[in-house]
């Protein structure tokens, strides 16, 4: 009777363990009390391979220098946490970013101190120096989520060229073409 009723609670068990885990790489893009979902796609983002691409997602894109750590925050649901950083705007490249602000992004926490990327094209931004940062809305980090960071430290003019080209030839958001069960409903948050 033991052995059955030990069984029972590990197959209970497993069973919430891949509802949670559907539930986890399932997303439904359908606000509170609205009806049926409008659509329903596993995890998969934006096509971000090309600076292109990168500006057409952004909400903001501007040379920053980073003023200061403000906190980092430990996140459950991933390995590492998020760095909100103030960084002062010394020129805006897309949208009207105000003087400063103060936006999270993912990171890593190194053991010796200190924060490693996520993505490679995904800089920690370090208090000191100057990058181009990508933006997207989001209220729990205060003035937004930062969608992409390059250095600009060691060409101000060429980091500055390549993204206002980027800018100017921006790719509206699109699926990544490797996801082929995205429907899209037009609630990105890279809607205006």
């Amino acid at each position: 009777m033991q052995h059955k009723r030990t069984t029972l609670t590990v197959l209970a068990a497993a069973a919430v363990l891949t509802t949670a885990g559907a539930a986890w790489y399932t997303t439904l893009d359908t606000p509170t009390h609205t009806g049926p979902p409008a659509a329903a796609h596993g995890v998969c983002l934006p096509a971000t391979d090309t600076d292109e691409d990168k500006a057409g997602y952004s909400h903001t894109i501007a040379v920053v220098t980073v003023d200061r750590t403000v906190e980092y925050r430990e996140e459950g649901e991933a390995p590492g946490g998020a760095l909100l950083s103030k960084v002062t705007v010394v020129e805006p490249l897309k949208g009207t970013p105000p003087a400063t602000m103060t936006i999270g992004q993912s990171v890593l926490r190194q053991t010796g101190g200190g924060y490693a990327k996520t993505k490679p094209a995904y800089l920690p931004l370090e208090p000191g120096h100057r990058y181009v940062v990508g933006t997207v809305p989001d209220p729990n980090y205060d003035d937004g989520w930062v969608w992409f960071a390059t250095a600009a430290d060691d060409d101000l003019t060429a980091a500055t060229t390549r993204w206002t080209r980027a800018v100017t030839h921006q790719i509206a958001p699109h699926p990544d073409p490797a996801c082929n069960d995205v429907i899209d409903d037009g609630s990105s948050p890279a809607t205006p």
